[in-house]
């Protein structure tokens, strides 16, 4: 039983409950339902990928709540796509509506269901483009069932990491700016990317590196980009302009203007290149030549120029200032200065610099300054004599100058030799004195050339060939030539000579080589601190070479085979009996000195070995390809004789009578017997003589007594009891002979009490009828006999 506690407590807990729920109830009822939201209208799924879409439920307070679970989900074809709480799964390709469902509120979704993308690829790895430039990407996609899509650039999604550089609308890409960026194409669950490049430039290059300007005022730089393809453009307006100090100068599409006193750094970039000008803003003058550059050839009858610096200022006009300024050459031999009046004195380059308040300029001075110096007919080396036409040489030095103009510079080049004693030179004339190698130099314009001299002195040393050969105890020699240009000299005797094995090949002191032993060996030739060194075989083959590579014998039989060996220098000479002969069977056939003699039935390789060098002859003893019978087929009589021969027909298509050499056999020794070819006839019947030689075989048919047909003289016979009769048999053979077979014949009586029969011979023994039947060489006939009461 409760206690009465307890029973209180509890009453009051239902009550609170009851309460509690009826206050949420009421809640409930004043909060209505406004509308429902989905997460997403529309969804593009592959087939087999499913996809998650939430409903949210909106109320009359402006609260929401999850109302995903509680939906209900339908679809308008759940063959392409179902859903569940949200999942939407796609089941095959095409397209369906999911209506969400809550509380009288619904909302459609729009799926659409894609083939599976196994694979994509796109037609370029990357692309290079100018501004405003437009390039396709063919993007192919590869579905799970194998089949392509070349055109899935329509249908992917496209992206690019900087819209600035470069743009894409369904795979048509465009420059817009200099710079770098990525494309990525999305399709399905597959994606590629590619590297862009916009405006990328090999070099930019400004047309002014300094610029001075007053307050105020302003100058243009041009900016020029240079591409890899070596085609250039002007990029002022697009390049990007900074300044390193604002407040004295700034830039504006390559447009310079001076705010202030001082010094700036003007930095061009285009692409991923740039270039600086440094600025100099003063309040004061600004001074400028109209020459910046000047050439002078001293074979020209004008060798003066006149230059004018002008002196800007802030606040008035342009004032000339040049003969107020300071006129200095950086090397009067070249040209002089005086008040703006330049003088050219000799060949060579100076510097012509006008100071004023400060301020200098330059100007740029060449005199007859060569852009090239050409020594004629000469490289880096030139041999000489001190004896013959060859001590004397004479040269000419031609310039080509910075405008591009040629000229014969020999009388005006400056020419030295680094010593006078071995080579002396002037004018372009050499003479030589002694050997020795002396270095001419020629100069004129600001440009040298060096080239070297030997006089007597060679530009190498060389052997004679490349290697030698020489025969056991013969003899060849070697020699080592000097090089002079295009002409040489023996001077063997002047070199020391080696041997790296003498007991293969000596050499003497004037390169004469020995052969010792057959082998190879080194000669070493040293002269002047050179090495030379010839390869030598002594006794060795270049070549090798039998007048058979295939040899069919016999047994017994012989065969010569005739081996030339040839050396290095393309001498042939008759080696057989010098060679190493050897056979890989001798059972088949051995080899002495060149003779091959046949033993037995077989194939074998017999080698032949001579300086390094080998052949190899085939040899094939008895060995048949077929053999044939002089008859394929007989028909004899008993006791007749026949010879038969069987020829072999050899594997290089000879032919040989083998009938006593072949192993003879009959099938049927009853019916014939054979001996080395000879058959004879026994009995009547038919056998198979076969010959067999070397592996093949033979068979010749033989029929014995073979008839036409068989006939007695009497067909019927009446006869009385005791009475004897003779019949005869007669056999017909095929060739048309007969002969009276009664005796060998087999006789046989139906009824032996009727009568009897023996070798034709008929016995009459008793009333009745009786058939003879008469049996000889397979062929039977037969005689009926009637036989009478006496």
């Amino acid at each position: 039983m409760l206690k009465p506690r307890l029973t209180k407590y509890m009453v009051m807990m239902l009550v609170l409950m009851l309460t509690i729920s009826n206050v949420g109830l009421a809640a409930a009822a004043e909060k209505e339902l406004s509308k429902i939201v989905v997460s997403k209208n529309e969804m593009s799924l592959e087939v087999g990928d499913s996809g998650s879409v939430t409903v949210t439920g909106v109320y009359s307070d402006n609260t929401s709540a999850n109302v995903t679970i509680s939906s209900s989900w339908t679809s308008s074809d759940t063959s392409v796509a179902t859903a569940y709480n949200g999942s939407i799964t796609a089941k095959k390709e095409g397209t369906a509506t999911i209506t969400v469902a809550y509380q009288g509120q619904t909302q459609p979704v729009q799926i659409k269901v894609t083939k599976k993308v196994k694979a994509l690829s796109k037609s370029v790895q990357n692309l290079e483009l100018r501004t405003g430039e437009s390039k396709d990407i063919v993007l192919t996609a590869t579905y799970s069932d194998n089949t392509t899509n070349s055109d899935a650039a329509s249908s992917a999604e496209w992206s690019t990491s900087d819209e600035k550089v470069a743009t894409v609308v369904n795979g048509k890409v465009t420059g817009q700016s200099a710079g770098t960026a990525v494309i990525t194409a999305k399709l399905g669950s597959q994606s590629v990317t590619l590297d862009v490049s916009v405006e990328v430039v090999k070099r930019v290059d400004v047309d002014k590196k300094q610029v001075n300007l007053l307050l105020n005022k302003s100058e243009v730089v041009k900016l020029t980009a240079t591409y890899p393809d070596g085609t250039t453009k002007d990029v002022t307006d697009l390049a990007e302009w900074t300044s390193s100090n604002e407040k004295v100068a700034d830039v504006l599409k390559g447009n310079i203007t001076g705010y202030s006193a001082g010094s700036a750094v003007i930095t061009g970039k285009y692409g991923t290149k740039s270039v600086s000008v440094d600025v100099d803003v003063d309040q004061t003058s600004k001074l400028s030549v109209e020459k910046q550059s000047i050439f002078f050839r001293l074979s020209e009858s004008n060798k003066t120029a006149n230059v004018v610096v002008t002196a800007s200022y802030p606040n008035s006009s342009d004032v000339n200032v040049t003969d107020q300024a300071t006129w200095t050459s950086s090397n009067e031999k070249v040209a002089t200065v005086f008040k703006g009046q330049i003088t050219a004195v000799s060949a060579g380059s100076t510097t012509i610099k006008a100071t004023y308040s400060g301020k200098t300029v330059e100007v740029a001075v060449d005199v007859d300054t060569a852009r090239y110096l050409d020594i004629k007919d000469v490289n880096d080396k030139l041999a000489m004599s001190v004896t013959g036409d060859n001590r004397t040489k004479k040269l000419t030095a031609n310039a080509e100058y910075i405008d591009a103009s040629k000229e014969d510079v020999t009388s005006k080049a400056t020419w030295t030799s680094s010593d006078a004693e071995i080579v002396y030179v002037s004018g372009g004339e050499l003479i030589a004195y002694k050997s020795g190698t002396a270095t001419i130099t020629a100069a004129y314009g600001g440009k040298t050339v060096k080239f070297t001299v030997s006089v007597d002195v060679p530009d190498k040393y060389e052997m004679d060939k490349k290697k030698a050969t020489v025969a056991v105890g013969g003899t060849t020699s070697a020699k080592v030539l000097a090089l002079y240009g295009e002409t040489s000299k023996d001077v063997s005797e002047d070199a020391t000579w080696s041997s790296s094995s003498e007991k293969i090949a000596e050499v003497d002191s004037k390169g004469v080589i020995t052969g010792v032993a057959t082998g190879k060996a080194t000669i070493t030739a040293k002269i002047e601190g050179k090495t030379l060194t010839l390869p030598v075989e002594v006794g060795m083959a270049s070549g090798l070479e039998a007048d058979v590579n295939f040899v069919v014998l016999s047994a017994k039989e012989t065969q010569t085979v005739i081996l030339t060996g040839t050396d290095g220098d393309g001498n042939t000479k008759d080696v057989t009996a010098d060679a190493t002969w050897k056979s890989s069977n001798a059972r088949v056939a051995d080899v002495k000195k060149g003779v091959i003699t046949g033993n037995s039935s077989g194939k074998a390789n017999i080698t032949a070995e001579y300086g390094s060098q080998k052949v190899t002859i085939q040899v094939e003893v008895d060995v048949i390809s077929r053999i044939t019978a002089s008859e394929p087929a007989l028909s004899l009589k008993s006791g007749d004789t026949v010879d038969l021969t069987v020829t072999a027909t050899l594997s290089d298509g000879s032919e040989r009578d083998i009938t006593d050499k072949a192993e003879w056999k009959t099938n049927s020794y009853k019916v014939a017997q054979v001996t080395k070819g000879k058959v004879k006839a026994l009995n009547s019947g038919k056998a198979k003589i076969t010959a067999k030689y070397g592996g093949k075989t033979v068979t010749i048919a033989l029929d014995v007594d073979t008839l036409k047909y068989l006939q007695t003289d009497k067909v019927t016979l009446t006869m009385k009891a005791g009475d004897k009769a003779t019949v005869v048999a007669t056999a017909t053979y095929v060739d048309g002979s007969e002969a009276n077979v009664s005796k060998p014949a087999l006789w046989t009586s139906s009824r032996i009490a009727t009568a009897s029969v023996k070798d034709g011979v008929i016995q009459a023994n008793g009333k009745g009828k009786a058939t003879i039947t008469v049996s000889y060489a397979g062929v039977k006939t037969k005689v009926t006999v009637v036989v009478e009461a006496k």
